[in-house]
């Protein structure tokens, strides 16, 4: 049974989470530069991160990995060949595997990506290297646990 401050803390919960979201919508829907000529969008330079970090990733690794669908991120990917930012190559072991890596473009956007974080995130980075391993532990709880209904949400469950 829940107790009523259970219940106003959901809610506060709630608004925050609502007032976050609307905020990221707002983001996603603004370009940006990152070192080269290029406008990306933030699913754009996120999925340049993402295949920064783990080159040789393939279209379905990175679509699990960013939580959307492999038509989603194959639309993006196109855009950022159309670019020069993305590199597709050929699996050697498997004929019909795509693998993906940054070029010298992607490259440069992924580093310029990195150093916005550095100066977007400095008070995340204070909190973060702050907490305790059972602060770490809650957050990483509290967040699949918001995955978890995010993917009830799109399931229609």
């Amino acid at each position: 049974m829940h107790t009523n401050d259970s219940h106003r803390r959901l809610a506060l919960f709630d608004d925050m989470f609502h007032r976050v979201m609307n905020k990221m919508k707002q983001i996603e829907q603004k370009p940006r530069r990152f070192g080269t000529e290029f406008l990306l969008y933030p699913s754009e330079i996120h999925t340049i991160e993402a295949i920064g970090r783990n080159a040789g990733i393939n279209v379905t690794t990175l679509a699990a990995l960013q939580g959307v669908t492999k038509g989603a991120v194959s639309q993006i990917l196109r855009k950022l060949v159309e670019k020069g930012m993305v590199v597709r190559m050929k699996d050697e072991m498997s004929d019909r595997e795509v693998l993906l890596k940054l070029s010298n473009t992607g490259t440069v956007a992924y580093q310029a990506h990195q150093e916005f974080h550095s100066r977007i995130y400095p008070d995340l980075v204070e909190i973060i290297e702050q907490a305790d391993d059972g602060n770490i532990e809650f957050m990483e709880t509290l967040f699949k646990a918001i995955d978890r209904f995010c993917d009830r949400v799109i399931g229609g469950s």
